[in-house]
Formats: structure tokens, C-alpha cells, sequence
């Protein structure tokens, strides 16, 4: 049997940051290799000038320059002015392909793999979090592979090229111009290491940000309803205050020791005029050695200053990947690849709990040792007080979570043992709080079945008692939705969505609340097409109006996520247990009326 276990989370971390971007490049290496090798052959452009100057000072020192050397070095200065422009299109263009293709990869991948995790995971989970994550941090990441690992390579090559040249002039006095970059590597290193940690909070903190600002948008009418606008938006201005601090304490713990790292990489230029009057003094070198070295020197110092500050972007793109890392990590359900044999999705087909315990955290349980059966062709009703478990019976059976002990099987095969593509066949659900997609209302109904052609949809929405609505809109199934579906009423919304059932045609439903929000008009619409959606099929319901459920074929009762008693309305009603005493409340409670009478 499956144990249903999370299977592991997908790894994109290969140690740095620059490594796993090249790891995440995949098929496109070679163009990301291209955007690196024109950037570095835009920096050796940069730095050959420095040779023809190198050359021409010489020449001056010697008395042999002519006006033939003027001639030749002006055409190679231009060439590389001109070869600067054309590396650095190539390596842009280069980079622009490998980083949209490779990051938007990695969004489709890393929405899938959120489709494909147990819901406990966005419970536990901020949505503006992961919204962040999956939007902003990849973000960060893609900019940085695109521009400041470009200027990391260009400020490496520059130096290296003037350095070379360098020793070719004088080999002490070349190794003069590292000293000072010896001794800030210590100091980079220590100030990599704070930016690393600061870069996480302040990521963690822009990220908490975002979420306090989608919560206020989303719950706006809540908000301005329980006039609470200032309260709420205190939070979101606390937690950009937070980020505010963040932001702050990188730049002023990080500031002193960037100064350090830059003042000890100028200490070269002293440094290198110290041992040049030395070396000059004794005879070692000459004014024009000297006057190369101290007019050169600052084009080995200032590429490395310059990419010294694309750093700070590296350590938060680092953070940033970390964030989109612990996204990708999280362990997603197990599918099976090859389809269930003997498993016929048309078929009528039951529902069924064996000794199913189940949590959302652990050490609070919902469900202990539930065991019953759903009949094909038939309705069974799930009642019980708030809190029970109802809902999490219909979870279990979509699949939305696994059982932690015990097995939930439908035509007696164990859930796990299904594909996604044989469960989505099977069931359909019909939610309380019904979800619209941007798009039109056709789209929203054909959405279970994008085949559907507009016969079909027409069909599902005159069952669903919805056509007449529809047809009286200003552009019919062709009228766009709004965000949620909020320029349509929730009765309509619900019977959108049954139609959008009525339409997959699945043989098993699940109805979670389904008439619980809605005026006693639209209830009645709903209920007829609830009529037409259930019939003939393996109906689960959960409602707490026990009117719409009495005629259950089969009523299970649970208490404190135990199922304490099973039958049909007149065989509970005859007991004292849970439903009987949830029916004598109804019954008072629908007596109630606005002050006492």
C-alpha cells in the first residue's frame, strides 16, 4: 500500500550563488558562457590601450617615437573603442536571452511545484510570501545574472590585462600594485560574510512587507467595514518600518568596512610611488618606468572598486535565491506515473474511510480512526458541530491532504495509488467560497473541460439554471469576470461554478457548504441545479442547513473528529446522538426572531 509520504522538494541550491545560477542555466550554458566570454573580451578592450600607452611612453623615454607609432596607436585605441561597444552588445544580448529563458523557466517550474504540494504548506505559509518569492526574489536573481555578474567579469578582466602588461614593463614593481589588494581580501571577505546574514533579514523583511501589503488590499472591505483602515495599514507601515531597519543596519554596519576594503586598495597608489623612488633612487628603474606605473596604477585599482559594489547585490540576489530555494524545497505529494489498472473513472464508484486519522500539525488531531463508506450512486450527508472534521473528510477525498494513519480509497484503490489525471476525472468539487479566473464567463465554465464547445457550456449553464442570467449581461458568456468574480453576486457565482461541474461530469461530487451563504431566492436556484448536477452520481455533502441533507441515502455523524454514528434521517432522528441533537437546535434556532418574539 502507498504511504502517501511527501516525496522531496526539488534542490537548486549547488553551493554559491554563481555555481547554482550556472546549475539553473542548464540547456542554455553555452549562451550564458557566450554573454561572459564577450564581457570578458569587452574588458581586455578596455585594457589594451593601456598597453599602446605603455608602448608609446617607452618609445618617448628612448627618443625613438615617430610619427608612424602616433598613426598606428590612434588606430588601435579606436579599434578598441569601437570593440568595447560591439562586446558589450553581444554580452548583453547574450545575457537578455540565457536570463529570461532560464528564470522563466524557473517561474513556470516553481508554480507547478506549489500546485503540486500539500495544501498544509500555503496554511502554513503566507500567500504574500510566497507571491514574493516567486515573483520578486526570482526577480533579484534574474538582475543580477543579467547585469552586476556581468560587471563582476568586465572588473576582473580589466585589471588582469593591465596587470600582465605591467609585468612585462617591470616585474617588481608589478607585484607592487597587489600588495594593497592583498591585504583587503581579509576585509572582503569579512564584509561578504556580514552581507550574506544582513541581505537575509533585510530579504525576509521586504518579503513580510509585501504580505502586509497584499492581506490589506485583499481584505479592504473587511477593513473599511469594521473601520479599522488606519489599524491595518499601522501594520503594513510597521513592517515597511521593519524593512526600513533592515535596509539601514546593512548600510550602516556594511559602510565602515566597504570605506576600509576602498581606502586599503587606494593604499596602492603610495604604495607603488614608495617603491618606485625607492627602486629609482638606487638605480633599478627609470623616470619612465616610474611614470608608467604611477599614471597606470589607478586602472588596476578602479575596476575592482567599481565591481566591489556590485557585491551588495550579490549577497541580497543570494538571499533572494535562498528564499526561492526553500520554495522548491518543500516536498510535494507523491503521484504515480503509470495509471491504477482496474480502475474505471465513469463507473459509478464509492467512497470510503478505513481507520483514517489526520492533522494539520502535529499533536492537535482533527480526525481519529474515522471508517465508513460513501455508496456509488448515492448521497451521504457529513454533519456534525464546527469544528468536527466535515471539511476535512472532503479535503481528504479531493487529495488536498493525506491521511497521516489509514487509507481513503475510491472504488476500493487507495487514493495514492491514483494519478492526478484519474482523480481529477473522478471527482469534482463544488466549495463554499466559490473561485473565479480572470477570463470570461465561458472560460470559467468550460474550465474543467476546455474541449467544451459553446453547445456544451450553454447545456451546463441552463442546468445549473444559470443561462438566463448569462444571456441578460451586456456580452452574454463572452462578459469578462471580474478579479474573484466580484462584478457577479454570489448565487451566481455558485451556480457558475456548478455549471463548470455539471460540465466535467465527474461521478464523484463533493459539495462543501454550498448553499450556506446565499438568500433564500438564489438558494432555491442553487438547489435545482444541485439537482441536476448530483443526479446519478456518488454525492459527499456537507452543509449545516440539515433540511437540504435529510434526504441522505446515508448520514454520518461526527464529534470531536470522530464518527459516531451512521443512517439514513429517520433512524438518527430516533437516536439520541449528534444529529438528532444538531436537528432539535435547527428547529429552535429557525423559532428565533430579532428581538425575542
Amino acid at each position: 500500500m502507498s504511504t502517501g509520504a511527501p516525496t522531496t522538494g526539488r534542490s537548486i541550491r549547488r553551493g554559491g550563488l554563481v555555481r547554482t545560477i550556472w546549475t539553473l542555466a542548464g540547456d542554455r550554458r553555452p549562451i550564458l558562457a557566450r554573454s561572459i566570454g564577450w564581457k570578458a573580451a569587452q574588458g581586455a578592450a578596455q585594457a589594451i590601450p593601456v598597453a599602446v600607452i605603455v608602448v608609446l611612453v617607452d618609445e618617448v623615454r628612448i627618443g625613438a617615437l615617430e610619427a608612424a607609432d602616433i598613426g598606428w596607436s590612434v588606430a588601435i585605441i579606436a579599434a578598441c573603442i569601437t570593440a568595447q561597444w560591439v562586446f558589450g552588445y553581444l554580452s548583453n544580448r547574450s545575457a537578455w536571452i540565457a536570463t529570461y529563458e532560464m528564470f522563466g523557466e524557473l517561474r513556470i517550474d516553481a508554480l507547478d511545484h506549489v500546485r503540486r504540494v500539500p495544501l498544509g504548506f500555503h496554511d502554513e505559509r503566507r500567500s504574500g510570501d510566497t507571491v514574493t518569492a516567486l515573483t520578486q526574489d526570482i526577480t533579484t536573481v534574474e538582475g543580477f545574472t543579467h547585469e552586476p555578474l556581468q560587471q563582476l567579469i568586465g572588473a576582473v578582466t580589466t585589471p588582469i590585462v593591465v596587470f600582465l602588461v605591467l609585468v612585462v614593463v617591470d616585474v617588481p614593481m608589478a607585484f607592487a600594485t597587489v600588495i594593497s589588494i592583498l591585504g583587503a581580501v581579509p576585509i572582503f571577505t569579512w564584509t561578504n560574510r556580514s552581507r550574506e546574514r544582513l541581505a537575509r533579514e533585510r530579504q525576509d523583511q521586504q518579503a513580510e512587507a509585501s504580505a502586509r501589503m497584499l492581506e490589506y488590499l485583499q481584505g479592504l472591505a473587511v477593513i473599511r467595514s469594521f473601520r479599522l483602515t488606519g489599524e491595518r495599514l499601522e501594520l503594513f507601515r510597521s513592517a515597511m518600518d521593519d524593512f526600513r531597519a533592515a535596509n539601514l543596519r546593512l548600510l550602516m554596519k556594511l559602510t565602515p568596512i566597504g570605506m576600509a576594503f576602498t581606502i586599503t586598495i587606494l593604499l596602492g597608489v603610495p604604495c607603488v610611488l614608495f617603491f618606485g623612488a625607492l627602486w629609482l633612487f638606487d638605480g633599478t628603474i627609470d623616470v619612465g618606468t616610474l611614470i608608467v606605473f604611477a599614471v597606470l596604477v589607478l586602472r588596476v585599482y578602479q575596476p575592482l572598486l567599481a565591481g566591489a559594489e556590485s557585491f551588495e547585490g550579490m549577497r541580497i540576489a543570494d538571499a533572494s535565491l535562498d528564499r526561492v530555494a526553500r520554495v522548491l524545497e518543500t516536498p510535494v505529494q507523491p503521484m504515480p506515473a503509470d495509471p491504477a489498472s482496474g480502475f474505471d473513472p465513469l463507473g459509478p464508484l464509492a467512497v470510503s474511510f478505513d481507520a483514517v486519522s489526520f492533522a494539520y500539525q502535529d499533536g492537535q488531531p482533527v480526525l481519529h480512526d474515522v471508517s465508513f463508506e460513501a455508496a456509488p450512486s448515492a448521497m451521504t450527508a457529513i454533519v456534525g458541530p464546527s469544528g468536527s472534521g466535515k471539511s476535512t473528510l472532503l479535503n481528504l477525498i479531493a487529495r488536498f491532504w493525506d491521511p497521516q494513519d489509514g487509507t481513503v480509497r475510491l472504488a476500493g484503490i487507495d487514493l495514492r495509488d491514483l494519478t492526478a489525471e484519474q482523480l481529477f476525472d473522478a471527482v469534482t468539487v463544488v466549495f463554499q467560497d466559490v473561485y473565479l479566473f480572470p477570463g470570461t464567463i465561458f472560460d470559467n465554465i468550460a474550465f474543467g473541460r476546455p474541449d467544451a464547445d459553446r453547445a456544451d457550456v450553454e447545456r451546463a449553464a441552463a442546468a445549473a439554471q444559470a443561462h438566463a442570467f448569462i444571456t441578460e449581461l451586456p456580452d452574454g458568456y463572452d462578459t469578462a469576470v471580474d478579479e474573484a468574480g466580484g462584478n457577479l453576486s454570489g448565487g451566481e457565482r455558485q451556480r457558475i461554478a456548478i455549471a463548470r461541474a455539471i460540465l466535467k461530469d465527474a461521478p464523484i461530487i463533493l459539495l462543501d457548504e454550498a448553499t450556506s451563504a446565499i438568500d433564500p431566492t438564489n438558494e432555491r436556484m442553487v438547489q435545482r441545479a444541485l439537482a441536476e448536477l448530483v443526479a446519478g452520481k456518488t454525492v459527499v455533502v456537507v452543509a449545516h442547513r440539515l433540511s437540504t441533507i435529510s434526504p441522505a441515502d446515508r448520514i454520518v455523524g461526527l464529534e470531536a473528529g470522530r464518527a459516531v454514528e451512521h443512517g439514513d434521517h429517520d433512524t438518527l432522528i430516533a437516536r439520541d446522538g449528534v444529529y438528532r441533537r444538531l436537528w432539535d437546535e435547527r428547529r429552535r434556532a429557525s423559532r428565533w426572531r430579532l428581538g425575542g418574539r
